[in-house]
């Protein structure tokens, strides 16, 4: 299982990124807000998911490279909307360096192998369309992103 130390500050750190639009609605909110998007949230909002990519063996992870990909789920009430939503995600995220102490962060990359197709939802009386981007955040033990 991955080391929750690593994972925390890394999810943290691109959370922090989403937040800092102030067009976007992330969840899980910021200071404490709700973690699960509550019932009856109308579109557009995201819906941010985090995946450790497992090491081979038990390692803390804290003396190698550490992999977490978000799957940023983008929902808007049509497909217009939605991909307005997936286009501001990737201008906070993608390129960006997200600041984790103690680590040295890549820039920030979509993951083009795990994009998944739209998906459109009617079974709330309302059309939600969702489109789900995967973005990869890597590190290495160091001070900075250099």
């Amino acid at each position: 299982m991955a080391d929750l130390g690593l994972l925390v500050p890394h999810a943290d750190a691109v959370l922090t990124l989403l937040y800092a639009d102030p067009d976007l609605t992330v969840f899980p909110a910021a200071n404490g807000g709700p973690n699960v998007v509550p019932n009856g949230q109308l579109p557009p909002y995201v819906s941010v998911h985090f995946v450790a990519a497992r090491p081979l063996r038990r390692l803390s992870m804290r003396s190698v490279g550490f992999l977490l990909r978000a799957h940023i789920h983008c929902v808007g009430a049509s497909d217009l909307a939605a991909r307005l939503v997936s286009d501001l995600v990737a201008s906070a995220l993608i390129d960006v360096r997200p600041d984790v102490p103690g680590r040295a962060c890549s820039p920030i990359q979509m993951d083009s192998e795990n994009q998944r197709p739209p998906a459109v939802d009617q079974s709330t009386g309302f059309t939600t369309v969702t489109i789900t981007d995967v973005y990869r955040i890597y590190s290495e033990p160091g001070r900075d992103g250099s």
